[in-house]
């Protein structure tokens, strides 16, 4: 076994500015707030012991209702306060934790009823779609290789790992490890909901680097969210 040493992290002595990607600003779809959950729906009448008990993979799939898939994203990745922009963009709070407070990595949603690639935005709780990029059809072919779900949205974790080197250096596990605890909020965010969810055991490469014309996003992760069947 050849193990694949990414060093050991730590803050640089001066953070460097850095300019983030640019996404193209497509059709704007509002999702619904974590608000219009009643606190008497019984999504809110079990415990986290109990999430994280009976929580599974799962591999059959009914579409997604577009509130659900916003209460998702919102209990994962919703920003929920804006710090300081001195490495270039701000410092954000969400319910997921993050090296430096930076969340490089960004959500891409497809399903049937979406059609292409969307993007969340944190901020402001929208999905924006994101114009062109890889054919749908080829990446979820890909996809059926690992799980068969016609139905299941399909999420995709792109990273953005300059963010992440502004601040630190050998700054890759960070990244990674980014993906993997967001990957586990959305897995104990879908149980909560009554949802079905599996985590894909691939990056996303090479298709997550081609959502843009340009170069700095990298496949970190992907997974099927749906309705129980």
């Amino acid at each position: 076994m050849t193990w694949l040493d990414l060093g050991n992290p730590r803050p640089r002595s001066e953070a460097q500015r850095y300019t983030p990607v640019h996404w193209p600003q497509g059709k704007r779809i509002p999702l619904q707030p974590l608000a219009k959950l009643s606190s008497d729906d019984s999504l809110f009448k079990r415990s986290f012991m109990d999430l994280a008990i009976r929580r599974r993979s799962a591999r059959e799939f009914a579409p997604l209702p577009l509130d659900r898939l916003g209460w998702l994203l919102a209990l994962a990745n919703q920003q929920l306060a804006c710090g300081p922009q001195h490495l270039g963009f701000p410092l954000t709070q969400r319910p997921s934790p993050s090296a430096g407070a930076i969340h490089p990595v960004h959500l891409i949603a497809q399903n049937l009823e979406l059609g292409g690639w969307n993007r969340y935005d944190p901020m402001g709780h929208e999905l924006v779609s994101v114009p062109g990029g890889p054919d749908v059809h080829v990446v979820r072919k890909a996809m059926d290789e690992l799980v068969t779900a016609p139905a299941a949205t399909l999420l995709l974790l792109v990273a953005e790992p300059g963010k992440t080197a502004a601040k630190y250096l050998n700054s890759d596990s960070l990244v990674w490890r980014d993906a993997g605890i967001l990957l586990g909020y959305l897995s104990l965010a879908a149980e909560a909901l009554g949802l079905a969810f599996v985590p894909l055991g691939i990056t996303g490469e090479p298709w997550a680097g081609k959502l843009v014309d340009e170069p700095g996003l990298a496949g970190v992760g992907a997974a099927l969210v749906g309705a129980r069947v």
